[in-house]
């Protein structure tokens, strides 16, 4: 074997201490659980996240870890599964390029477990900050070639093992049941469906299990629950001919990729995008150029003729008119265009059956079309970058025009940390009074003094 990856990812998983990590680092961590959970509690408002929370609800079980805008606790890989899928349900968590969530697979899966054993904020932050190094760097090694993502892509199927990693991590196992338990997850994750989501309009409306982010966290936590009990796993899951990532549908692995920078570059600060609008990341330069020229120029949706959006082309694929539900709506960009020029606040209110079965909306929806500009598809694949112009003719004759070229909530173009917290609020509301949303907010950002996170997370259930 040319390279024990495995092994070496999980010596650095272990080893990894609370006290090593610089402050900002600590701080990054503490955004991004602050930022999860409050697309949880909105998510967990949703149609899905209702369809989620209901039957996980009913069928009970030990009083383990607390469903997030639920209203009572549920055997913890319960509550993992249905904290992670919420936590994507609107569409609003954070994003790794484009590749996938996976904060929304790491953070439900560390505050479950953690929960049901009585572990410490420090414990859960250390552990939130090795599933995003060590998973990250496996999600990115193990992109296909454009050619090979044409026809199987894993979006999702990867981030159990960032759900693992984290698992493993509160749980403080040594080198050997970590291996077992990253092995075990590794031969259990999600297919890579994310060519069968429904992209063809003859196979629309999307199907809700999206990338997935709750089957990851499930699977992950699982994995990890069963090596703490001696259930063995291969320990060379990443390695060679055979590893991860061809079983996850790649054709190709970068195993210096998953290595590089361990210990002194850290994913939290350099890959991680924080949503500002509740819709696909692909969606996102587009929807900043339309917010900046409705604010710009003070537009209303009475003076707009036409909107003309030049992207790459994934977002061709979401010129979709009359989205048949929320998921659908997330990827249907004339819906989210028409959302913002509405004036509507992004988050559970794009996502309404009143909005969804609006004819207004359906009418001007249908004045945003979309046209792939080849140098910007050529960009996404090369560099990894989202871009867009946006053109908009006005009734009264006039064109305007913008372009960006990194999107808001890019780590080079971040969103502030005041801006996270007011996100953080309004999908908060939705759930927990506003002296709970104080407590909850003051909690997270002194995480790490928390001795017990069993006292903090009842504070999470729907009032």
């Amino acid at each position: 074997m040319e390279k024990w990856v495995t092994r070496e990812l999980a010596e650095y998983a272990v080893g990894t201490r609370f006290e090593d990590y610089p402050k900002e680092v600590i701080d990054a961590a503490k955004i991004l659980l602050l930022d999860n959970i409050g697309c949880m509690l909105g998510g967990s408002q949703s149609k899905l996240g209702q369809a989620t929370l209901k039957p996980i609800e009913q069928m009970g079980g030990s009083d383990e870890a607390t469903l997030v805008g639920g209203r009572c606790k549920v055997p913890t890989i319960q509550a993992a599964f249905v904290n992670g899928t919420n936590a994507n349900a609107l569409d609003y968590d954070e994003v790794l390029f484009g590749i996938g969530h996976p904060g929304s697979s790491i953070i439900p899966s560390a505050l479950a477990v953690a929960e049901w054993k009585g572990l410490s904020g420090k414990t859960v932050l250390n552990a939130i900050l090795a599933g995003y190094d060590v998973g990250n760097r496996i999600g990115i090694g193990i992109q296909p070639t454009p050619e090979r993502l044409q026809h199987v892509w894993g979006v999702g199927t990867w981030q159990t093992l960032s759900s693992v990693v984290a698992a493993a991590k509160t749980l403080d196992f040594d080198l050997e049941t970590t291996m077992n338990a990253w092995g075990v997850a590794g031969a259990t994750a999600p297919l890579p469906n994310t060519q069968k989501w429904g992209w063809d309009l003859s196979e629309r409306p999307l199907h809700w299990v999206k990338e997935p982010t709750g089957w990851p966290a499930w699977t992950g936590t699982t994995a990890a629950v069963l090596a703490a009990n001696g259930f063995v796993g291969n320990k060379y899951i990443l390695d060679g001919h055979n590893g991860f990532w061809i079983m996850a549908g790649s054709d190709k692995c970068d195993y210096d990729v998953m290595t590089r920078g361990l210990g002194s570059e850290y994913e939290v600060l350099t890959n991680i995008a924080i949503k500002p609008y509740s819709a696909c990341r692909w969606q996102h330069p587009t929807l900043d150029c339309v917010t900046m020229l409705k604010e710009e120029n003070d537009l209303s949706p009475e003076d707009i003729k036409e909107v003309n959006i030049h992207s790459f082309a994934w977002v061709k694929t979401h010129e979709l008119y009359g989205p048949a539900d929320m998921v659908d709506a997330a990827f249907c960009i004339p819906y989210t265009v028409t959302q913002v020029l509405m004036g509507e606040p992004p988050g559970l209110g794009w996502y309404t059956d009143e909005k969804l079965e609006s004819e207004e909306i359906l009418n001007f929806s249908k004045k945003v079309k979309v046209t792939v500009d080849e140098e910007m598809d050529k960009a996404y694949f090369a560099e990894d970058r989202l871009s867009a112009r946006v053109e908009i003719t006005t009734n009264a004759g006039d064109s305007l025009e913008k372009y960006v070229k990194i999107p808001l909530g890019d780590p080079k173009n971040p969103l502030s940390k005041a801006e996270i917290e007011a996100k953080f609020r309004s999908q908060a509301a939705h759930c927990l009074d506003a002296e709970t949303v104080d407590t909850v907010v003051n909690k997270i950002f002194d995480f790490e003094n928390i001795e017990d996170i069993s006292t903090f997370m009842p504070m999470l259930i729907a009032r």
